[in-house]
């Protein structure tokens, strides 16, 4: 078709080149050349309009594909932005695409270009056979903030088959991802929670700032001591001996809150986690004993018995408390990889622990403080829970019926039975209860349940989630950091609005 009219106007322009028939069609021939030059144009720079807008709409696509997803690299992001723009620019359309380019200029600039070629209909007639059209498209990352706390299990069962290791590894990719080449970003906060059948704090901190029972007042602090002590009235009777850190879980259901501690109610203030010294007569088996008891009786009358502790330089009522203190929300990258590499296994698993300390970090009330107010609309909160397992209690034989961890023993019945087996579906009880009510302030939660096929831990990691989209498996130690590396992926673009 516009060959045919460019024949005809070729035509038409001999015609009037070869007229001889006087002035009247010069001049006609003269005024006619330029007003079909004129209209030719007009056709295909507006062929030319429709390209470039046909072409800025694809580029738009791709730019913010490639704008809303970081840690890309240039090979990615540049088969991110084809993606995009082709499903955007079909073949079929007007013009032929002769380039595409991705940049970034540091970590809130990207730039997406592109050109197309567009064949002359008339504009050939003047020696122009095609345009070129190119269009720059700029996208600027404006990131919210963002808060995350990683509660990951430090039990005594993530030292083996290479957990622990692979589970460090991992951790610090996400760091990466996150932090990226920011030392100290403005908009990311990261804290650390590592725990077990119980978790450690800042002494000094929780000291100080008055959020331990440190009269005996709980409800729960003089169970494990005769004459109405308590744990901190007995560290003090050691030498050289205090209490490292560790916690035990909080009665009358203040441990599955983030209620702030108060004097005013004794049960919100934290006590001290102290493992008692075990009967030492051959007559009662299966206690593990590290001081004389100096005194005759019954199972509970030379456990609970005070005065053996006296003098002793033992660091024993620690056990289990050797794990990396609980880290508070920070934007020091270095100081959260140290914290990372610091993690060490020990003790059992109490899942429902992990994640109530793992709200506490990311909440705005004491006893920590960093997170910002719930529902800021500029800041993201979020959490991800990895576990190995299911939650245990170390059940024996001894009239205890357990070994001590942050909820006592079984025999005090602070879950609310003497069963082993109740006692640790009432743990799983408890962490449904936990997630439910972080999820309910907003705050996303991912969990990763590692090397455990068991569809008790599945469904409770699963249901713990926001989604179970943010649910993960993974097999193998080895396919953690894939995990770590897709759940960063998703919080880095959660951060991202262009």
């Amino acid at each position: 078709m516009m060959r045919s009219i460019t024949r005809a106007l070729r035509a038409v322009a001999c015609k009037f080149r070869a007229s001889n028939r006087g002035n009247v069609a010069m001049i006609y021939a003269l005024a006619l050349l330029p007003s079909l030059a004129a209209v030719g144009s007009a056709v295909d720079l507006t062929r030319a309009m429709v390209v470039k807008m046909r072409l800025g709409e694809a580029l738009d696509a791709a730019g913010l594909a490639v704008g809303g997803t970081v840690g890309l690299s240039e090979a990615e992001m540049t088969a991110k932005a084809q993606k995009f723009f082709y499903a955007n620019y079909p073949d079929e359309e007007l013009g032929t695409v002769t380039a595409l380019s991705v940049t970034a200029a540091g970590n809130n600039l990207v730039n997406v270009s592109g050109s197309a070629r567009i064949d002359t209909a008339f504009m050939g007639l003047f020696g122009i056979y095609y345009l070129d059209v190119s269009v720059n498209v700029e996208v600027t990352r404006e990131s919210k903030g963002l808060e995350i706390a990683l509660v990951l299990d430090n039990t005594g069962s993530m030292a083996e088959s290479g957990k622990m290791p692979a589970l460090k590894s991992a951790t610090n990719e996400l760091i990466g991802i996150l932090f990226g080449e920011q030392n100290t970003p403005s908009h990311l906060k990261m804290a650390l929670v590592p725990f077990s059948q119980t978790v450690r704090v800042d002494t000094t901190m929780f000291l100080n700032n008055g959020w331990m029972d440190s009269t005996g007042n709980s409800s729960t602090a003089r169970l494990n001591f005769a004459n109405n002590r308590y744990a901190f009235q007995v560290w003090t009777t050691m030498s050289n001996k205090s209490w490292g850190g560790c916690m035990e879980a909080r009665p009358n259901g203040y441990e599955e809150t983030d209620d702030a501690p108060s004097a005013g109610t004794p049960d919100t203030r934290f006590v001290p986690y102290f493992e008692p010294d075990g009967p030492d007569s051959s007559a009662y088996s299966g206690y593990t004993t590290y001081v004389s008891d100096g005194t005759t009786g019954n199972q509970d009358t030379r456990l609970r018995r005070y005065q053996k502790y006296s003098g002793q330089n033992k660091t024993d009522p620690n056990k289990d408390c050797n794990l990396q203190k609980i880290l508070p929300l920070t934007n020091n990258k270095l100081t959260v990889q140290q914290y990372v590499n610091g993690m060490v296994t020990t003790g059992n698993t109490h899942i429902s622990l992990g994640a109530s300390w793992g709200w506490r970090v990311l909440s705005p009330t004491a006893p920590y403080t960093e997170g910002v107010d719930y529902g800021d609309p500029e800041w993201t909160k979020a959490m991800v829970f990895m576990t190995d397992g299911v939650n245990t209690i170390p059940t024996n034989n001894t009239w205890h019926k357990s070994s001590y961890t942050a909820f006592n023993y079984l025999i005090r019945a602070q879950l609310g039975t003497t069963s082993g087996n109740a006692a640790e579906l009432e743990l799983d009880d408890r962490t449904e209860l936990v997630c439910n009510r972080i999820k309910e302030q907003g705050i996303r939660v991912y969990t990763i349940l590692l090397m455990e096929n068991s569809s008790r831990s599945q469904n409770l990691m699963r249901n713990c989630a926001t989604d179970p989209s943010l649910y993960f498996d993974s097999p193998t130690a080895a396919e953690l950091t894939p995990v770590f590396q897709a759940i960063a992926q998703d919080l880095s673009n959660l951060r991202l609005s262009q």
